[in-house]
């Protein structure tokens, strides 16, 4: 007998399940139940159930329907296979063999096209899929299509796909046959299995006792149909989870009744004869005697499409006992209210009422201003949504003492995206306020990086061997343990590939293969060859076969380099393995094999390494079961493992006592206190899933048909039916960048307007019902800050704060950001060195951090850069043109320096490098001229001086008789006359009494003249002052920024700063576009330390920085002769 039980709670259904089971005991103790579900969440949320019910839960089978019905289809039926020959899988790689057969002729001309230019076979692997995916939706959904299309005859109605689709569905099925494997599949096994069941006398042989069928929303046509015919043999129970008592299988959409009342209207105005309906009869029911429609409930006609079919389907059968154990609603909430509608099919909203009504809004429900059954939280991103959600939670458990974590749901659209928030704040949380979480149905890629790693390696035939790529291999820990290599040994090696000019590329042979020619550098072959010649020599003796050592992979830790030469050797073996194509037979170890050679699995990683080998060989079995025989290349197995990993996922954890949080996904109906629905975006959810182009089901929809935007309409309603205290509902509302408003999804926007609709707030009665709608909306919905640590958040009230870390953050909120520098306390030392204070003066910000803080903002590792040079830039130039400029000034071999760059990789091939060097080699030619027409015997001169207490100590290199003589390869700045001043200060404190000169490209040139020990001595104390408040407080000298603003205004000729509104408007204008940069020169306002400080440049801290460089600055520029 097929019983159908429509209760409007999962749990009164599964009590009834609880109650069969005890009260009518199967006669062997041996058969197992037999319990339908449609996920395995709600497969363990039975499981526990029953165990809580009976103390145990144990010989228990949870079949999916299709596998289901398949069994009973070999139980009932001879000659089934245990596994149908047209599953999906299998049909895939029949259609690879049957369609290269088939173009040729005339109704296949549109794929013929498609499938012009594969030569990899990529286009007819996706079509074949596809193509099988749609077949496997025909079977379930459209079978008498099937049936037709295989006894040669095509359907009336369909489209032109049906011009190819049947004469493929046909020869796919005489293929299986010519293949000795039995033509049978569920499209041509349904009447039979029926037909037998209702012919039989007796219960076939095998059949289980009973069958219970729970959670499942929806059932295909032809489910229905084969559990009809198996409940004449046997109890079949189907608890369906209804969210209204009443029959509303016939109910219509809004929209879709204001597209027809509008279509009769129009209708009506042209004074058309024809008839608007080609069924009157059956468009009668759709109007009253008052040619009004009633939509009973506008979300459960909106929603509940998925539903409305399935109880239209329910209705339909025969000889089926229904029986409802609907459970009555006390409307004495939000949340309560809306529901209580849905379950009696009934509407408060105010839409189609008089305009006498319409003045008035004691017409609709009173909403209690206490009420927080449902509420709405308007969001600025992802990440506030998790840190709101996570407060309110914990306000929720200590209002009410009798909430526990597993009694909260949180169901979010996008799970992958939203891990990472979840996992920052709900993993970051201190003990005192951590809730206990789990997350579900997170894709297996993205919770295992062995996964990406392994689908990495089997790109390696067409891989570039990019240096950050394979370094990225190394940061999966069972990968680097394989290698002997840890993280330590990775921070080396990161910075062994960049500094020794790795940049892509295996060796030459790989760079041939991808079509470039080959520079014999820049490859891992040049790199490792660097690195091993360094343990061998120093650079210092000269380059090797064209190659010059790398000094740092020597000692104790150039092991390392074995290892990396390991890992490369093992990479380059497998490209060259993967590269040919071959049958499926020989691809079947390759899985194996890799991971053997790749990985030293432990106990976190078995399981996923497991998974990739069981997808694996799941993959090429079904191939070979399909008997396919032509060779593949290796990218059609890669393509199809990385779908089947994406859409493995992890939901072993649900339900396992803490926070549960998950994906919406069907079956998620399980009844929870709090409900919390995450990432509610336009546009996000419902899921778009836009349909093949030649899907024929989507041309001709029918009754019960499946649709992704369906599906999600009715997890929305499942979920609202499922809370039953709390619904909380968030999406990202306004923009972080701007605040502008953006807009939920359709579904939350419909469930405001009817709560709007059908409510009033006290005190509102005499409003309009559109004033009454707006004001309840606002009430409902929480606005909430763009940033954790705004003073709002914790004001009293019922959006505060429990995130106590940021709160001192929040104290300070609105105040000046000065208010943030408080000088510390220093004293100053008895005796300073004068590297210190070249070190301080270089940058006086940076050495506040560094030097006093102990703090550094600049990471010491670097992205490396993924293509060989072309020209040099910045550092890597400047270091070039030091070495080339010291070698002309000493009069040393520049061809001798020019192969060392060559060697180590430093330069562009070829041409490029010659051109670059010899550009370089003029301009440091100039340079070196002027320096060695100066240049005269040098010494070092040893510091010992005393200037106002305080003993500077060092030494000063290079000092000739006529004074200090410096160059650098680079162009005149502020920074580096402030340098020279220094030393030209102690220079001459010392005794000296030549003059400090300093040679740059393009002419520049800072020269100051000799100064009297005690003239020297005052302007050193400057600095020396300078650097006590600089280690108290960041000293704000700006050199580039400040001394143009100092340049603009200092009249040398009268000594004297220019103060007139022109000269000043002038320095203004010159200190920002030294401070702002522009496309070509970089700012000095972007400096990172700097930004540390300030992050908008505003009039106080603009004239603190000129009146401190004006005071530090100011002698350079008074002294300077240049």
């Amino acid at each position: 007998m097929l019983r159908v039980y429509h209760s409007n709670r999962l749990d009164v259904l599964e009590a009834l399940m609880e109650f069969i089971v005890e009260r009518e005991r199967l006669d062997d103790p041996f058969e197992p139940e037999m319990i339908l579900v449609q996920s395995t969440g709600m497969a363990q949320w039975l499981q526990m159930t029953l165990a809580q019910k009976f103390s145990i839960a144990a010989n228990i089978d949870f079949p999916l329907p299709a596998s289901f019905i398949w069994d009973m289809f070999v139980r009932v039926l001879p000659d089934i296979p245990k596994e149908s020959a047209f599953n999906k899988q299998s049909m895939s790689w029949k259609l690879m063999t049957l369609l290269p057969q088939l173009l040729d002729g005339d109704d296949f001309a549109l794929l013929r096209h498609y499938l012009t230019d594969d030569t990899d076979k990529r286009k007819l692997f996706q079509l074949s899929s596809r193509a099988a995916d749609l077949f496997d939706q025909y079977l379930v959904y459209r079978p008498d299509w099937l049936t037709q299309w295989e006894a040669g005859r095509l359907v009336e109605g369909l489209g032109e796909s049906q011009a190819w689709q049947a004469p493929l569905w046909k020869a796919l099925v005489e293929y299986t046959a010519e293949l000795g494997q039995p033509r049978w599949h569920r499209a041509n096994l349904y009447q039979r299995f029926i037909q037998t069941l209702e012919n039989a006398s007796e219960c076939p042989q095998g059949l289980p006792s009973r069958v219970f069928i729970c959670g499942i929303s929806a059932l295909p046509p032809v489910y229905l149909q084969a559990l009809q015919a198996l409940g004449k043999h046997i109890d079949i129970h189907l608890l369906f989870t209804n969210p209204c008592r009443y029959y509303w299988g016939d109910i219509k959409d809004p929209a879709w009744l204001a597209k027809l009342m509008a279509r009769q209207r129009r209708h009506s105005f042209e004074e058309r004869h024809l008839p608007l309906f080609r069924d009157n009869q059956k468009a009668e029911g759709l109007f009253n005697s008052d040619g009004e429609q009633d939509v009973g409930n506008p979300m459960l006609a909106s929603w509940g499409k998925l539903g409305r079919d399935y109880i239209y389907l329910l209705s339909e059968l025969e000889n089926s006992q229904e029986l409802d154990a609907f459970v009555d609603i006390t409307p004495d909430n939000l949340l309560h209210n809306i529901q209580s509608d849905i379950l009696e099919l009934e509407s408060h909203a105010v839409a189609g009422v008089t305009l006498e009504e319409y003045s008035r809004s004691d017409n609709k429900r009173r909403l209690d201003l206490n009420d927080t059954s449902v509420t709405f939280h308007v969001c600025h991103s992802p990440q506030r949504e998790v840190e709101i959600l996570h407060d309110r939670l914990l306000a929720m458990l200590e209002a009410d003492p009798t909430l526990t974590p597993r009694d909260i749901i949180v169901m979010v659209a996008d799970i992958d995206s939203y891990s990472p928030f979840i996992q920052s704040v709900f993993g970051s949380a201190p003990a005192e306020r951590y809730l206990p979480y789990a997350i579900s149905d997170r894709r297996a890629r993205q919770s295992h990086p062995v996964l990406q790693a392994f689908i990495s390696l089997l790109s390696l035939p067409d891989s570039r061997f990019v240096s950050e790529d394979v370094l990225a291999l190394l940061d999966v820990p069972v990968l680097a343990a394989r290698f002997n290599i840890d993280e330590e040994g990775l921070r080396y090696l990161r910075l062994w590939v960049n500094e020794s000019g790795i940049r892509w590329g295996i060796d030459d042979d790989n760079v041939r293969e991808l079509e470039l020619p080959p520079t014999g550098q820049h490859t891992w072959q040049f790199g490792l060859t660097r690195m091993l010649l360094g343990y061998a020599m120093e650079s210092a003796q000269g380059e090797w076969q064209s190659v010059l050592p790398y000094d740092e992979s020597s000692g104790l830790i150039a092991e390392l380099v074995g290892h990396l030469a390991s890992l490369l050797m093992q990479l380059n073996l497998w490209r060259r393995g993967l590269a040919q194509e071959r049958p499926l037979e020989e691809w079947l170890p390759v899985c194996r094999e890799m991971l053997n050679d790749f990985f030293l699995p432990d106990a976190d990683t078995e399981a996923a390494m497991t998974l990739i080998e069981q997808q694996w060989q799941a993959i090429i079995t079904e191939g070979l079961g399909a008997e396919y025989g032509d060779a593949i290349p290796l990218s059609l197995l890669r393509d199809e493992l990385a779908q089947r990993l994406d859409q493995e996922r992890i939901s072993q954890r649900f339900l396992a006592g803490p926070v549960n949080i998950c994906t919406l996904m069907p079956m998620r109906s399980i009844p929870f206190k709090v409900v919390c629905l995450l990432g509610m975006n336009d546009g996000v959810y419902p899921r778009q899933l836009a349909p093949l182009g030649f899907d024929l089901m989507s041309q001709k929809p029918m009754r019960g048909d499946r649709s992704r935007r369906d599906d999600d309409r009715y997890l929305f309603l499942e979920a609202l039916i499922s809370a039953q205290q709390t619904l909380y509902i968030s999406y990202i509302g306004r923009s972080i960048q701007d605040n502008s408003e953006r807009f939920p999804s359709v579904l939350v926007q419909e469930l405001m307007d009817y709560i709007g609709q059908s409510h009033y707030l006290p005190g509102d009665e005499l409003l309009t019902c559109d004033q009454s709608e707006t004001r309840v909306k606002a009430h409902i919905t929480r606005l909430h800050t763009r940033m954790p640590f705004d003073a709002q958040n914790y004001l009293p009230g019922e959006q505060q704060s429990y995130a106590r870390e940021w709160l001192p953050a929040a104290s300070l909120s609105g105040k000046a950001h000065t208010d943030f520098v408080q000088p510390l306390p220093f004293e100053m030392p008895e005796t300073l060195t004068l590297e210190t204070l070249q070190r301080f003066w270089a940058h006086p910000v940076r050495a506040f951090f560094q030097m006093r803080l102990r703090v550094n903002f600049r990471s010491e590792e670097s992205e490396i850069p993924d293509t060989e040079p072309f020209t040099l830039e910045g550092l890597t130039r400047y270091q070039l043109n030091q070495q080339l400029l010291n070698t002309l000034v000493e009069e040393n071999d520049a061809e001798r320096l020019f192969r060392r760059f060559r060697a180590a990789g430093t330069l562009p091939y070829g041409p490029f490098g010659e051109i670059l060097w010899d550009t370089q080699r003029q301009e440091m030619q100039s340079l070196a001229e002027r320096i060695i027409a100066c240049r005269q015997p040098c010494q070092s001169m040893e510091i010992d001086l005393n200037c106002n207490g305080v003993q500077i100590t060092g030494w000063l290199p290079q000092v000739q008789e006529d004074g200090l003589l410096r160059w650098r390869p680079s162009l005149i700045s502020i920074a580096q006359g402030v340098q020279l001043w220094l030393e030209h200060l102690v220079y001459c404190a010392s005794g000296g009494t030549g003059e400090s000169r300093l040679f740059l490209r393009k002419d520049g040139e800072w020269r100051f003249p000799p100064l009297d020990a005690e003239q020297a001595l005052l302007y050193l104390s400057q600095l020396i002052e300078g650097y006590r408040e600089g280690m108290s407080s960041p000293l704000l000298v700006l050199p580039e920024s400040g001394g143009a603003w100092i340049k603009t205004c200092y009249d040398a000729a009268n000594d004297a700063m220019l103060d007139d509104d022109a000269t000043l408007q002038k320095a203004r204008s010159k200190f920002l576009q030294a401070y702002e940069g522009n496309m070509i020169v970089r700012g000095e306002g972007d400096d990172i330390w700097y930004q540390r400080l300030w992050r908008q440049l505003d009039a106080d801290t603009l004239e603190t920085i000129v009146l401190q460089s004006q005071r530090y600055l100011l002698p350079i520029f008074r002294f300077n002769q240049s």
